[in-house]
């Protein structure tokens, strides 16, 4: 196996072998758009899931807002979604664009609480993490419900540091 190191891009943090970061440098800066759509913002429906969000819309629904880019903010989040088709996955966002999205190779439930990446991952350390399940989490991204409503209401847990991480909500006008 490959030793791993802690490369440094704008300031973000990541641990992975030197082919990984760049493979990962590389495949991140584009804009997912599905075919079709190009040069579109893709649409949220109803029947969007949590999944189909992460893999296929989020590049474009963050990337392509009308909203200003935030250019001061640079951060690792990470979002566990527990329940039905549970998943995680990290973001990268850079200059107030999102330059990474990671699916996580573990079950958020499957660790209790303490989930960690198998070794194989690349590793980004998130500054917070974000556990809900997928229906809290569209219902968020649909703006049925605010994040401080749903983390109030006890529907999010956050680990990491709690004060930016409320300070994130600013990142839900872009998705």
């Amino acid at each position: 196996m490959t030793d791993k190191k802690i490369f440094e891009n704008s300031g973000t943090n990541f641990q992975s072998t030197e082919e990984e970061f760049h493979e990962l440098n590389t495949t991140c800066q584009s804009v997912e758009v599905k075919p079709g759509n190009s040069g579109k913002r893709p649409e949220v429906t109803d029947k969007t899931s949590h999944v189909e969000y992460f893999e296929e819309l989020m590049f474009g629904r963050v990337n392509m807002s009308p909203l200003p880019k935030i250019e001061s903010l640079g951060i690792v989040i990470r979002f566990d979604i527990v329940g039905q088709n549970a998943g995680s996955w990290t973001i990268v966002v850079e200059d107030g664009i999102l330059k990474g999205r990671i699916r996580n190779s573990f079950n958020p439930e499957s660790q209790q609480g303490n989930s960690e990446p198998l070794s194989e991952d690349v590793v980004l350390n998130p500054a917070c993490i974000f556990r809900l399940d997928g229906s809290t989490f569209m219902s968020i991204v649909r703006r049925e419900i605010t994040p401080q409503q749903a983390f109030f209401e006890k529907k999010v847990q956050i680990e990491g540091d709690m004060a930016l991480a409320l300070k994130m909500n600013v990142l839900v006008n872009y998705m």
